[in-house]
């Protein structure tokens, strides 16, 4: 029955009431829509021909943008995990019993991540010489992570594949195309050179890699933080790069068989985050409380101070990477209010600069006062230390703080946040303050600079709680003994699964 038909549209009385009712209904109004805009093109060829070209030449681009991410993620398969790598676990010398994978190809180029990780290799492969690391780092960051000549590491380098999810990462910065171009990877390459029979366990130390999740074998993963749960998104770096890091964390504990963290702090939130138990979550403490330590001559000691115009005791210092979380900005401002009743010291912000500063927002801000030194080695790392005043640690979230450490090891008193694991890790061996509050900072810097006996205490508890986080190779043990473990219940479950 037409809904075109004179009934349908009947406005008389009467019997013909519930027809006009019925004309008036939704299932009326949209045929009668589809056959206006099947009749408009109908009458327009021209147009209908646009449409289908346009159709067909979309669908023709996706299909070839697919088969071109299919060939570029499979075209490293020549160079790195073809059967030349994948040989590398077949033909295990036989003074090696295990092949531990460890994904490093997010790591950044520098930082405390890959300070940390590059230690606890180089300290397993001293302490188990029948295990064999294979480490995978993409080829920009192999030159910086520098790591000493041994039988039993091999640097497996990743070339990076250029494809359309990565170019179009870049051009809308979209980290969701970028999780997907992961996957594809995953699925198309990286499995490759995983095997039961070859490989033992796999080690994520950044614990947001996502390339391994499809494999059978053991993986354990080190999360540092919540941070992309638990931090403000304004204290975030960017909205979709807190989105694909959430995606990662909660990969890494879905596909782990055990979750190794920094602090107390760091385990209760994975465990209350994710309703995981206790025993799951394995708490190994950063133990490099003496990796930055100057032992230099004063004629070393006054090159640096001069290279950056610095005196002895006359300035406050902080060594980050420029992330907004780690709060800088708040530190400038504080810094600026200090400044106008002490007109001597002066701020040093040490660490890889990222994005621009707000100096906008600061006014009548002392530029001359004001030192950026981006990256530093760690000898001149050490020195800028020994001759600060203070340390300054002004961060809303850390999962761990391993700065404020190597500032105590240097005889300098620490001023930090009290919020996350910052009171667990510096003790009683801190000056404590509001983040989130440019006058609480303001006030710990007049404390520092006006109080020599609250500098001396604090120099002095700062050696003592120093020293809990300075035995490297306790680290290092308790990271052989989680892989073992790991391992072992493998072992259990595959001789199960053979008889």
């Amino acid at each position: 029955m037409k809904c075109t038909d004179k009934k349908f549209f009947d406005t008389g009385k009467g019997k013909n009431k519930k027809n006009q009712l019925y004309s008036n209904s939704y299932f009326c109004k949209i045929l009668i829509s589809i056959r206006k805009f099947r009749r408009l093109f109908s009458l327009n060829p021209t147009v209908r021909s646009i449409i289908k070209n346009t159709v067909v030449f979309t669908c023709s681009f996706i299909l070839t943008c697919f088969i071109y991410l299919l060939v570029q993620t499979r075209s490293p398969l020549s160079d790195v995990f073809t059967n030349d790598r994948i040989s590398v676990l077949k033909d295990r010398p036989a003074n090696i019993t295990r092949d531990i994978v460890i994904d490093m190809y997010f790591m950044p180029d520098n930082g405390g991540m890959i300070t940390l990780t590059r230690s606890l290799i180089v300290g397993i492969a001293r302490k188990r010489p029948n295990w064999r690391l294979l480490v995978l780092i993409s080829e920009d960051c192999a030159s910086a992570f520098d790591l000493p000549r041994r039988d039993n590491i091999k640097l497996i380098k990743i070339r990076a594949t250029i494809n359309p999810l990565v170019l179009a990462e870049r051009i809308f910065n979209s980290p969701r195309l970028g999780l997907l171009h992961d996957k594809f990877l995953q699925l198309l390459c990286y499995n490759r050179i995983f095997y039961d029979k070859y490989c033992d366990l796999v080690w994520d130390p950044l614990g947001d890699s996502s390339f391994c999740n499809f494999v059978t074998i053991p993986r354990i993963s080190t999360i540092h933080d919540l941070a992309c749960f638990d931090i403000d998104p304004k204290f975030y770096a960017m909205g979709d790069y807190r989105m694909k890091s959430s995606m990662c964390t909660e990969n890494s504990v879905c596909f782990s068989k055990k979750i190794v963290t920094v602090s107390e702090f760091s385990k209760k939130r994975i465990c209350e985050h994710f309703n995981v138990s206790k025993d799951f979550v394995k708490h190994i403490p950063i133990q490099l409380g003496t990796r930055i330590y100057s032992n230099s001559t004063h004629e070393e000691s006054a090159a640096v101070l001069n290279k950056y115009k610095l005196k002895p005791k006359k300035y406050f210092i902080f060594c980050s990477t420029w992330w907004r979380h780690k709060n800088q900005i708040a530190l400038m401002k504080a810094f600026n209010k200090f400044a106008q009743k002490n007109l001597e010291m002066k701020l040093i912000l040490v660490g890889k600069y990222r994005g621009s500063i707000e100096t906008s927002s600061i006014k009548d801000f002392c530029s001359d006062r004001l030192i950026i030194t981006g990256f530093v080695p760690d000898k001149d790392l050490g020195i800028l230390l020994k001759n600060a005043l203070a340390f300054i640690h002004p961060s809303v979230y850390e999962g761990f703080g391993m700065p404020i450490i190597e500032a105590m090891i240097n005889g300098i008193p620490v001023a930090c946040s009290n919020v996350a694991s910052l009171p667990e890790v510096a003790g009683s061996a801190a000056l404590f303050f509001d983040p989130f509050d440019t006058d609480s900072i303001t006030q710990a810097m007049h404390h520092m600079a006006d109080d020599p006996q609250l500098r001396k205490d604090l120099i002095q508890k700062g050696y003592e709680q120093a020293k809990k986080y300075s035995d490297r190779d306790a680290m290092v043990d308790e990271y052989i003994r989680v892989m073992e473990e790991v391992m072992h219940e493998n072992d259990l479950k595959k001789a199960t699964m053979k008889k």
